[in-house]
């Protein structure tokens, strides 16, 4: 039957027309922004299931953060436990000097003072060691850190005070034979607390190289979700714009054949 009222033909072809040019429109999103998913509307499960994993790749990388700037607070506070052990090794050895019954008074004396000056450095370390505004080795330090993305990576720091000797002075040779008593004490406290503070690092410095490792799976999970695949989705513009050009084609064509229709009013 011949019929102008309905042009089937040119209804299927501008149909397939627009089919193509969203089909087109989409591949060009998706190659122009390198994403797979870019709206609701391209996959909704993908979408949200993307957004769970870039929620846990941001955790991951803040904990990373975290943990390295725990690290450089603990490394501020080895340096002052570091320093502090220098000077009461020092402090001892003058003491063992002094404990030795051939110096006068005045050699004693002489040798007080730079015991003393050594003690009141010791001590200066303890109250100035900061980081961030924070006094660290006075012994009242206790900091909890978020190392990981969920609410149990956790870790705190407990930091002693470094300010560990309180045995006197030297001036005379018994005050000198117990200050080495008392350094040895001091000493040994001090590399307790320098122990820990190693500890903490370790452990630190492996929850970084494992959160590391933990972003790469996330990242290329992620990526599978909604990266766009160019090889394929080249292939598919290419289809897609011979189809629009087809359809577009035969929709000229199937108007067309409806103007024969007027050959019969003739």
């Amino acid at each position: 039957m011949t019929a102008i009222n309905t042009n089937v033909g040119a209804l299927m072809a501008r149909t397939n027309a627009r089919s193509a040019d969203s089909a087109t429109e989409t591949q060009m999103r998706r190659l122009s922004s390198g994403k797979r998913i870019n709206s609701a509307a391209d996959d909704a499960a993908g979408l949200a299931g993307g957004n769970k994993i870039l929620s846990q790749v941001r955790g991951i990388e803040m904990g990373i953060r975290n943990s390295n700037d725990a690290v450089a607070l603990l490394e501020t506070a080895d340096a002052g436990y570091s320093t502090t052990a220098s000077i009461l090794q020092r402090m001892r050895e003058i003491a063992v000097q002094m404990s030795n019954d051939v110096y006068t008074s005045a050699d004693r004396i002489n040798a007080n003072l730079e015991f003393s000056a050594l003690e009141l450095a010791a001590t200066s370390i303890s109250t100035d060691t900061k980081f961030n505004e924070s006094v660290l080795l006075t012994g009242g330090f206790k900091g909890t850190m978020r190392i990981g993305n969920d609410d149990a990576e956790v870790m705190t720091i407990v930091l002693d005070d470094s300010d560990v000797y309180a045995g006197g002075s030297i001036s005379t040779q018994v005050k000198a034979q117990t200050a080495v008593t008392a350094l040895a004490t001091a000493i040994n406290t001090l590399s307790g607390a320098q122990a820990d503070v190693g500890s903490y690092i370790n452990r630190l410095q492996f929850n970084v190289n494992n959160l590391s490792q933990a972003a790469v799976v996330a990242e290329k999970t992620l990526g599978t979700i909604t990266d766009a695949d160019y090889a394929k989705e080249t292939s598919n513009l290419a289809k897609n714009q011979i189809l629009s050009q087809a359809a577009t084609s035969m929709l000229a064509q199937a108007n067309s054949n409806k103007q024969n229709v007027l050959t019969l009013l003739q």
